[in-house]
């Protein structure tokens, strides 16, 4: 009974966790209900594998995802990613891609993604200054606060998340317009919360995105790709050793592309690797699982959806900040510069986060660190 209730803290704080970013997901244009056969995949794939850590919607994936405004674009990179990422982790690529490139130029390019979400938590204040300040201001707190607890992300998503959205709900006496939040100019892919599956009204969620090939999906399935494998061997290693285990990046790999096939085909978002508050909890593969469950039950009853009037997208703007600085930009800064080749690390960072796009600092980064010699950078 002691372990029962820190298990159930635990998937609930992560279920938190998901929620508004699920709801960022839906404001940057994709739909809601599919995500729910993505977490159904990810708990049976880690049940199958004995993988400790679990996938849920995770903001740097899903900005990455969307830098274009047009959905089918978007929607097909997911896919393509979905399915290059699957042939690589098949055949235990991860890892080789990783070592190749090496550890100077994966974490550079995990620094620029960093930037990249700082970004987006500073538009977050454009839009709505009140709410996103006083996210940002808790989550700092908080994690400073529980900066030696293993839950501290947990507590930085739950506080500053709960704080934010009561002033939204109580002293600003507000509910969220979620198509108001969308971007201008952004194809946007609305969700119905009906719940009740035996409905018509139901299924008219479910509409087949037909993909397409060109130029641009190509290059953001690749971007998607080289984020995918930088944020399984970060994040996943993470979770891991909160822990106390290891994880196989390939089978995280192949569990995550997997999910994101079924939810992308009707317009859902990436679901990825994440580091999770269920690796500190008892039984943490079992936590895992139970998460990923309750999730995709409950995106696809259209619970998630309901709570969107009442979680202001903005409310996690201090959870970007910190997860972009603290957690991504600074780590992988720190490992660039005690790398064997920095140079290549520090192009990597610059190049992602000036173009937005990881495929693009990788493939710079990992010229430098194999041509630079010839031209006198490294």
């Amino acid at each position: 009974m002691s372990n029962l209730v820190p298990f159930i803290l635990a998937v609930v704080a992560v279920i938190i966790n998901g929620v508004p970013q699920l709801l960022y997901a839906q404001a940057r244009g994709f739909a809601l209900k599919p995500a729910g056969f993505a977490f159904l995949i990810g708990g049976l794939g880690n049940l199958f594998t004995g993988s400790v850590t679990p996938i849920s919607a995770q903001a740097e994936t899903i900005t990455v995802a969307s830098v274009k405004k047009n959905v089918r674009d978007n929607v097909s990179s997911v896919l393509l990613a979905a399915l290059l990422m699957m042939g690589i982790a098949a055949f235990g690529g991860v890892n080789k891609i990783s070592d190749f490139a090496g550890v100077a130029v994966v974490s550079g390019m995990m620094s620029g993604v960093g930037l990249i979400l700082a970004g987006v938590s500073l538009d977050m204040f454009n839009q709505e200054k009140r709410t996103a300040l006083i996210s940002i201001v808790t989550a700092i707190a908080a994690y400073a606060i529980f900066f030696n607890s293993p839950n501290k992300v947990v507590w930085t998503i739950f506080i500053s998340v709960v704080v934010s959205t009561a002033d939204f709900l109580l002293l600003q006496k507000r509910r969220v317009d979620v198509t108001a939040s969308v971007e201008e100019g952004r194809d946007y892919l609305p969700s119905s919360n009906e719940w009740r599956f035996w409905k018509k009204e139901y299924w008219k969620d479910f509409k087949v995105i037909k993909p397409r090939l060109n130029l641009a999906v190509i290059l953001g399935a690749l971007s998607l790709v080289m984020l995918n494998i930088g944020a399984n061997i970060s994040f996943g290693g993470i979770t891991a050793s909160i822990a106390g285990t290891t994880q196989n990046y390939d089978h995280l790999s192949f569990i995550n592309s997997l999910a994101d096939l079924p939810a992308a085909l009707f317009g859902g978002p990436p679901i990825e690797a994440i580091i999770s508050g269920t690796a500190g909890a008892p039984w943490p593969v079992a936590c895992g699982i139970v998460f990923m469950f309750a999730m995709g039950i409950l995106i696809l009853l259209g619970v998630i959806g309901r709570l969107g009037r009442y979680l202001p997208s903005q409310s996690i703007a201090g959870f970007l900040l910190v997860i972009g600085f603290a957690l991504t930009f600074a780590p992988n800064l720190s490992a660039v510069s005690n790398s064997d080749n920095p140079v290549s690390g520090y192009i990597a960072l610059g190049v992602t986060a000036w173009s937005k796009n990881p495929f693009i600092g990788m493939v710079v980064g990992i010229l430098v660190r194999y041509l630079g010699s010839y031209v006198g950078l490294v």
